[in-house]
């Protein structure tokens, strides 16, 4: 809204084109029409629907993951800001998570091992195992960097932080969840916690 003087045709009150003329206490002022109403269009109803998808999901790991891993990395903006936004490709327009490869568990500097796989256990019930190659000797990583997991079910989401550290070159973990498809983020950090990777991902069927 603009104020104006008055000039030589004087004041104006009324529509005139794209602007507004009114006068309020003796001062003349000018403004834009308002738009049309576009607050609710199918794009905007989709984009809302991934946010209240991903922002509940975040809520939820709040204490487990957005404190302790994301807000290490977030910089000007909160951990918990960033895994939204990071995160929002993943979900479709209905606010379902299906693009499992573009989600992330975690960020970071800590380097991931080399050749780190996951895959199921066949030995053993919702078992998984892991293996990679450990560089801390050549300064990649730290030997005690210790081994973390996100757990994707159909219904549930968890967060293992396991034993296992990157010199074990391998692990195996019996996974919270029943036989059948699982989506598996694999990360390290640093013993202390003050750093830590970014993610591997990798769809298992367990059996």
């Amino acid at each position: 809204m603009g104020k104006y003087t008055q000039g030589i045709l004087g004041p104006f009150s009324g529509k005139v084109g794209a602007v507004v003329g009114s006068s309020w206490k003796g001062v003349n002022y000018i403004k834009s029409l308002p738009g049309p109403n576009t607050s609710n269009t199918e794009a905007q109803q989709q984009q809302r629907s991934r946010f209240k998808s991903v922002v509940s999901l975040a809520s939820s790991l709040m204490s487990s993951l957005i404190r302790p891993v994301w807000n290490l990395v977030g910089g000007k903006m909160t951990g918990y800001n960033l895994f939204v936004k990071t995160n929002m490709p993943a979900f479709d327009e209905s606010g379902t998570l299906v693009n499992y490869s573009d989600f992330h568990a975690s960020l970071g500097a800590l380097p991931l091992p080399e050749n780190l796989t996951i895959q199921d256990d066949a030995d053993v019930v919702s078992g998984i195992e892991l293996s990679w190659k450990d560089d801390s000797a050549v300064g990649v990583g730290n030997a005690d960097d210790k081994l973390h997991l996100l757990v994707m079910t159909a219904d549930k989401v968890h967060i293992l932080n396991t034993a296992s550290v990157r010199s074990d070159q391998s692990a195996e973990i019996t996974l919270p969840a029943p036989a059948g498809e699982v989506h598996v983020y694999a990360f390290f950090g640093t013993a202390e916690g003050g750093q830590f990777s970014p993610d591997l991902y990798s769809k298992i069927l367990l059996s």
